[in-house]
């Protein structure tokens, strides 16, 4: 748990080198139908890594406080990304934010549906140490 713990800054840079190509590479990409799912795409990768960081940066949160957190940050990142760029202020600025959150939202998801083996890698918790079983005694 504790090589976890300590690389949790490794997982929060990736995931601020994503939102920064994601802030960047939307200002050159046309709005379109194919382009609204891409950035489905790119907030689903974001989120993937930032609930990984967020799982190791703070362990006794569990699943149940990773996943809020993960899906604020992000409704406020993307938020910010979308509403604050230049451009006209019109109704695909709302269905860009709603399909940004359809990918983090979906992220969220797969991380309680996703089978235990694969979450333990994802979250940090490698190493499980379990102490031996005995009987309650009567």
């Amino acid at each position: 748990m504790k090589g976890s713990l300590i690389g949790w800054w490794r997982w929060a840079i990736v995931a601020a080198l994503i939102y920064v190509g994601i802030v960047f590479s939307n200002d050159y990409l046309p709005v379109t139908p194919t382009g609204l799912w891409l950035r489905a795409g790119e907030y689903a990768l974001w989120a993937t890594v930032t609930l990984g960081a967020i799982a190791r940066f703070y362990p006794i949160l569990t699943p149940y406080g990773w996943r809020p957190v993960t899906i604020f940050i992000g409704a406020v990142l993307s938020g910010l990304e979308i509403f604050v760029g230049s451009g006209p202020a019109n109704k695909v600025r709302v269905d860009e934010w709603m399909t940004a959150l359809i990918g983090i939202a979906v992220i969220t998801i797969l991380a309680r549906v996703l089978p235990a083996v694969i979450t333990r890698i994802w979250f940090g918790q490698e190493v499980v140490r379990r102490e031996p079983f005995t009987r309650t005694p009567r």
